[in-house]
């Protein structure tokens, strides 16, 4: 079933109006399905296609095995560029109307996202990022905020899937270097905090997140002197079933940047997110962060928890509004 042509338009987010493009693939089911088989296609068989070149040199089909690695390091020899129509399709198509209801919330308004030193940390991360995807990167009420949305950096080499990251343009490495470099300029930032640890602990129906021990970015907001907004997505736990045992074995897997999370979504494509979900996102008010040159452990340990606490305050404050009176937020 077709969701709604568009979603309410948040309080506080700029009235958009342009035109927006009419016919069955754009606001609908059908688009919103669309966009994720062209996203969680190339990122899951990427690896598979080189598996599937090598294999085939193996067996002795020459030709056919070097024409799919050279097609596939087309990437690697040649500069993926940023595509604006590409991207403007995937805004046009609507995402978010695969789900039942996907809707981002700023209840202090777009304006208290500045346009520059602003770091939207969202959470949590989930099996495939939906609320950081579709309310933050590729979010239409965000599109007046210049900003650059992090993910890991092998993603960003990955085959097939890094080409399309690129051609997105907004999307980047989190690798410490690129971090620094954006930071450095001033540069908006949207990330993940929690990041593969967030995944591995998913549960579905249990809102937990991984930030007791993830301390990294407000060291860097600190040094840079950002702003830190905690955004929180209502709704991701809700996205895939997952396995959720062996969370000791899983969290060392996680320290060799190897994602250690199995999940079965849509019963009837079990990579994709189930469809009827419903995810709020809502983005806190702006943390002021000193800016300090070389913060110390101190100074990390008391903005962290300024942080925490601020994260806590979004979660219990909106919880209702999301549908989840009776949620009880999981901080590992």
């Amino acid at each position: 079933m077709a969701a709604e042509p568009f979603y309410p338009l948040p309080k506080g987010a700029p009235e958009d109006k342009e035109a927006k493009p009419k016919g069955w693939l754009y606001h609908t089911f059908h688009g919103g399905f669309i966009v994720h088989t062209v996203l969680i296609l190339p990122w899951l068989l990427g690896a598979f296609v080189i598996i599937g070149a090598l294999y085939l040199l193996y067996a002795g089909s020459y030709v056919a095995g070097t024409a799919i690695l050279g097609l596939v390091s087309l990437q690697y020899v040649t500069t993926p560029k940023y595509w604006p129509e590409f991207r403007q399709l995937i805004k046009d198509m609507d995402p978010r109307c695969y789900y039942d209801h996907c809707e981002l919330h700023l209840p202090h308004g777009v304006e208290d996202i500045k346009n520059e030193k602003s770091m939207l940390c969202y959470h949590p991360h989930g099996a495939l990022c939906v609320g950081f995807s579709w309310n933050g990167a590729h979010a239409p009420e965000l599109k007046h905020i210049p900003a650059k949305w992090l993910v890991v950096d092998v993603l960003m080499h990955a085959p097939l899937f890094g080409r399309i990251l690129r051609w997105i343009g907004n999307v980047g490495g989190a690798d410490a270097g690129n971090m620094k470099r954006l930071m450095k300029e001033g540069t908006n930032i949207g990330i993940i905090p929690g990041g593969f640890e967030d995944a591995t602990i998913m549960k579905k129906g249990s809102e937990r997140i991984w930030l007791k021990k993830r301390k990294g970015f407000i060291k860097y907001a600190l040094r840079f002197g950002y702003r830190v907004h905690p955004v929180y997505n209502f709704g991701e736990c809700d996205t895939f079933y997952t396995f959720h045992w062996l969370a000791k074995l899983r969290m060392k897997l996680n320290a060799f940047k190897i994602p250690a999370v199995f999940f079965f979504g849509n019963v009837f494509m079990p990579l994709f997110p189930r469809t009827n979900i419903n995810m709020h996102t809502f983005i806190g008010k702006a943390i002021e962060l000193p800016k300090i040159d070389e913060p110390t452990k101190e100074d990390v340990d008391k903005w962290h928890k300024t942080y925490c606490d601020a994260l806590q305050v979004l979660f219990d404050k909106h919880k209702a509004e999301a549908g989840r009176a009776d949620a009880v937020l999981e901080m590992w």
